[in-house]
């Protein structure tokens, strides 16, 4: 299995796992994190001795957690290296943007950061826009909150 779908599987578990309050989420798995143009918005955001990613992303990403905002860092073996970053990656014109569902920053973001050297992928979760997976700057898969997985040039928005 490659990282884009070892991604979407482990954003579909942190979907599962989200509580009513789930805030989204935006994750990037890297070869070489501390090149990535990021910041990080709180003092404490190692959580490399997490045993159950998916249940920290799901646990974090919650409104009132102090660590809910910005993307989360994995490595290629999908192990949590750094939460709630700021993430600013340059635009990348020529990159497609599926304007038939409603999107935002974080969505931008993803797309944009998924072209960085070192980044294998990004991916974003979030009850009102779905799944979605990026890498080399394209979006390679989208599901929506209440569709399976679909190829990303079939999905549209509801």
């Amino acid at each position: 299995m490659d990282v884009t779908d070892s991604l979407f599987e482990l954003l579909v578990d942190v979907e599962a796992h989200a509580g009513v309050d789930f805030s989204g989420t935006g994750v990037i798995v890297s070869t070489r994190p501390q090149e990535l143009p990021i910041l990080p918005l709180c003092t404490v955001s190692d959580f490399s001795e997490a045993p159950d990613v998916a249940d920290v992303l799901a646990t974090i990403s919650n409104r009132a957690h102090q660590h809910h905002d910005g993307f989360h860092v994995l490595g290629p073996d999908l192990r949590l290296l750094r939460v709630a970053q700021y993430f600013s990656p340059p635009i990348v014109p020529s990159a497609p943007i599926d304007r038939s569902k409603r999107f935002g920053g974080r969505y931008l973001a993803a797309l944009f950061g998924s072209a960085l050297p070192g980044v294998l992928a990004t991916g974003i979760a979030s009850r009102d826009f779905g799944i979605a997976v990026f890498r080399e700057g394209r979006e390679t898969a989208y599901r929506r909150v209440d569709l399976v997985a679909v190829p990303a040039d079939k999905a549209r928005a509801p």
